[in-house]
């Protein structure tokens, strides 16, 4: 895996529209990855906002965490998106592409690339790996909560689940 353009996938027993739903929608984004409400305008050049929660809000961060604009849409298969994250004002938009393949078997391949290209200085947080309480578990933890959710009906961080 390149620094500057990550790739991470997985299967989600969920078909594609589930998929889409939960990642375009708030009532499902507010329970996996970094919880935060998305405002998305499902055209191309429509905004795209991750709203911050309360606790990104309690460690400095404004209302919004990720600004962006949806550059390719085809729904529910393939969004692309322009991603420019609050805590790196300095940096250049970055561009995130969901891919989602339904199989007849009810199983989703969700791919999604990162291409850092224009900031590859936040390669490392975008990769993961670090505590997710601390903002570390980047793409890998996000997606394994999305399947989490998707799978189960519960957060992955839930301690009731």
């Amino acid at each position: 895996m390149s620094n500057d353009i990550q790739i991470f996938s997985t299967y989600i027993k969920a078909s594609a529209q589930q998929v889409w739903d939960a990642i375009t929608q708030s009532e499902f984004t507010t329970r996996w990855g970094y919880a935060g409400p998305t405002e998305i305008d499902q055209r191309v050049g429509g905004a795209y906002r991750n709203l911050s929660t309360d606790e990104m809000k309690e460690m400095g961060l404004g209302d919004v965490a990720i600004n962006g604009e949806v550059l390719e849409i085809d729904p529910p298969t393939r969004l692309v998106l322009a991603w420019q994250p609050a805590w790196h004002p300095e940096s250049e938009p970055t561009r995130l592409t969901w891919e989602l393949t339904e199989f007849p078997s009810g199983l989703t391949l969700v791919q999604l690339t990162h291409d850092l290209s224009a900031a590859p200085e936040y390669a490392p947080e975008v990769a993961g790996g670090h505590d997710p309480g601390t903002g570390g578990g980047g793409w890998p933890w996000c997606l394994a909560g999305l399947k989490t959710l998707l799978e189960t009906g519960q957060s992955m961080d839930d301690p009731a689940a």
